[in-house]
Parts: C-alpha cells; sequence; structure tokens
C-alpha cells in the first residue's frame, strides 16, 4: 500500500431560545415589572436583516451557492448592528456557503466580524468549530462538527423560522456533500490503495456506505486484507465523480498544499 499516513484526530431567521439564554436573576433581585426594557440582546423592530434574508433563502433553494455567498457578504459587510442577533440570518448562510464552495478566508472573516455578543451564541460557536476542523485538516472533527451544528439548526425550538431553520439544514447537508466529493477526490489521486479504516475516516462514513461509493467508482477492495484500490480512472458522474489516476505520496502533499481550503 502506497499513501500517506492517517490524519490528525481531534448553535433562527428569528433569534430563539437555542440561541440567546438570559442569565438567571440572582436570589435577592427585585422582580421585573411589565415596564422593564427589554434585554440588550433582542433585536430591535426595525431590524434590517429579516427583509434580506429571503433572496438568500431562495438562491439556497436553488443551489446557487455562489449567489447565497456574494448577497449574503454584500449584507454583512455594508449593514451592521452589535448587539442584533438577526445578523446571524446573514453571517451563518454566509459561512456555510463558503465553506460548501471551499473557500475558508471568507467563512473565517464573517466569523471574525461577529461582535462579542453574538459571537458568543450558540449557532455562532458551532460554526466557529466547524469552520476550525475544516481549515486545520481535522477530517473526522469536520464529519462531527456538521452533525452537531445540523441537529442544532433542525431542532424545533431553534428559531421562530421555519425557513431559517430549513435553509441552514440544507446548507449543512450540502457541505457535507462537497466536504466528502472533495476529500474522495483526494484520496482516489493521493493513494494506489487505502485501508478501508483510513478511507472511512476521511470519509465520515460507515464502512458499507464506504464500499457502496468505491464499487460505483470501480474500486477494488480485498476482504481479506480489508485494503481499497482505486481504479486508474473514473469518469463516473455524480456524486464523488473523481476523474484522476492514483498518484504519488509526493503528489499527495503537492495536492494537499495547492488545495489549500480543504486540506491545508
Amino acid at each position: 500500500m502506497a499513501g500517506p499516513p492517517t490524519p490528525p484526530a481531534e448553535p433562527s431567521a428569528l433569534p430563539g431560545p437555542a440561541i440567546s439564554v438570559a442569565p438567571a436573576a440572582p436570589e435577592n433581585a427585585t422582580p421585573a415589572t411589565a415596564t422593564a426594557p427589554p434585554p440588550a440582546s433582542v433585536a430591535p423592530a426595525n431590524s434590517p436583516y429579516p427583509a434580506l434574508f429571503p433572496a438568500i433563502a431562495d438562491a439556497c433553494a436553488r443551489a446557487d451557492f455562489a449567489q447565497v455567498a456574494k448577497l449574503a457578504e454584500t449584507d454583512d459587510v455594508h449593514i451592521s448592528s452589535d448587539r442584533d442577533e438577526h445578523r446571524l440570518l446573514i453571517t451563518a448562510p454566509l459561512v456555510l456557503a463558503n465553506l460548501i464552495l471551499d473557500d475558508i478566508p471568507p467563512a473565517q472573516f464573517a466569523l471574525f466580524r461577529l461582535p462579542n455578543p453574538l459571537s458568543d451564541l450558540p449557532l455562532s460557536q458551532a460554526l466557529f468549530s466547524l469552520t476550525a476542523s475544516v481549515s486545520e485538516r481535522r477530517h473526522a472533527h469536520v464529519y462531527s462538527r456538521a452533525t452537531e451544528l445540523r441537529a442544532l439548526v433542525s431542532a424545533p425550538e431553534f428559531s421562530e423560522s421555519v425557513v431559517f431553520s430549513q435553509t441552514l439544514t440544507a446548507l449543512t447537508d450540502a457541505f457535507l456533500e462537497a466536504f466528502r466529493t472533495r476529500v474522495f477526490a483526494l484520496v482516489a489521486r493521493a493513494y494506489t490503495s487505502i485501508p478501508v479504516q483510513l478511507a472511512q475516516t476521511y470519509l465520515g462514513l460507515p464502512q458499507e456506505q464506504v464500499l457502496s461509493i468505491a464499487q460505483t467508482h470501480n474500486w477494488t477492495y480485498d476482504s481479506t486484507s480489508q485494503i481499497l484500490t482505486p481504479a486508474p480512472q473514473s469518469t463516473a458522474a455524480g456524486a464523488f465523480s473523481v476523474t484522476s489516476a492514483p498518484s504519488t505520496l509526493a503528489a499527495f502533499e503537492r495536492i494537499t498544499d495547492n488545495v489549500a481550503a480543504l486540506e491545508a
């Protein structure tokens, strides 16, 4: 077998309970009255973000992730409100769209632009964790972080907006598909053979699914040694399409250097 070593191992459109939780009041605190002002983290009634989100959701529904990133980036840069949680209507799709497009720096910059009241929210933290895992090439962590993010945004209590929840769920699923596609292509180019357990680590899938994908692309599998051998060439269309032949370890290193957003 030839190949590099195993990679290192390693939370609404409208804000709801999953995004913001008010701190508990001290025991000796005076009870709030009906005229008490709302918490600072509650979005203002004239927030600009809800009016901007439908165009982003529409682009997502068309799977036009480049347009999602373009619209969200423009809105995020030109409109800002330090304490408006509705900003995540823009930032969350922006981050996920760029991860789908394998463009990590804009995703990172979008998160870094969030002020402290917003960057500490569960959704923001989940996006931070996922983006960091992608940029650090922690394959196993990428899949676990994406799974955690999906569970968060698809929970019934996540948001008052069903569309926002559905949009983020769709974006997370699209990211996972795109990430696996790129990783599968890299593996096919980098390895002349690979243990099935290592392929599972790279793809974040159980053995049965890895073998099914491999078979679709005419890879061979030795059940005795549990070794997968990529086909010399594959022109099969669809998910995990691979068009390059396996290469050497040196070539793999060049590939991973050049694909900075995925493997650097």
